[in-house]
This record gives C-alpha cells, structure tokens and sequence, in this order.
C-alpha cells in the first residue's frame, strides 16, 4: 500500500500580479480617449438629427399646414354657428318680451 504524501498547499495558492502604477500622462491619455470617443458619438447622433430634420421638413411643413387650416375651417364654423344660435336667441327674447307687454 502507499502511504501518502504530504504537500505543501501554499503551492497551489495563486501569488498576486505585481500592480505597476500609471504615470499621470497614461492617465490623461486613457481620460482624453473616452472624451474623444464621448465626443464623437455625440457629434454623430446631432449630425444624424440635423439630417432627419432637413429630410422629413417639408412634410412637417405640409402637415402643419393642413392642421392650421382645419382649425381655421373649425372655427369659422363656431363663430358663424355661434352668431346663428345668438341671433335665434335674441329673436325668441324679443319675442317674448313683444307677447309679455302686448297682455
């Protein structure tokens, strides 16, 4: 039979990886590099609207157009109806005021 034998388990442990520092101007670079890359997305998402809006502006042009003329077309249609009920109105007042003083 064999006897076992005994091992040494801090053999096995994994030893730390040295940490080398970074000099500031590493640091300011890898700074500087996620600023440019902000940078460059932002500029690309501002293009990208500033081309969806000269593309799609006449239509909204056209579709704002549409929408004023169909409030203009509504409240035309208020006011004139409106002057109809008033008139209506005054003519049943007086009317009633003619018939009141007539008994």
């Amino acid at each position: 039979m064999n006897k076992p034998k005994l091992t040494n388990f801090t053999d096995f442990i994994e030893k730390p990886k040295p940490v080398i520092p970074k000099t500031p101007k590493e640091i300011k670079n890898e700074i500087n590099l996620y600023l440019n890359i902000a940078l460059f997305l932002i500029i690309i998402i501002g293009s990208g609207v500033l081309y969806y809006r000269y593309k799609y502006k006449e239509q909204e042009k056209e579709l704002t157009n549409l929408k004023l003329n169909k409030l203009d077309d509504y409240m035309a249609d208020y006011i004139i109806e409106n002057m109809i009920n008033n008139k209506n109105m005054s003519n049943k007042q007086n009317n009633y005021n003619t018939y009141k003083y007539n008994d």
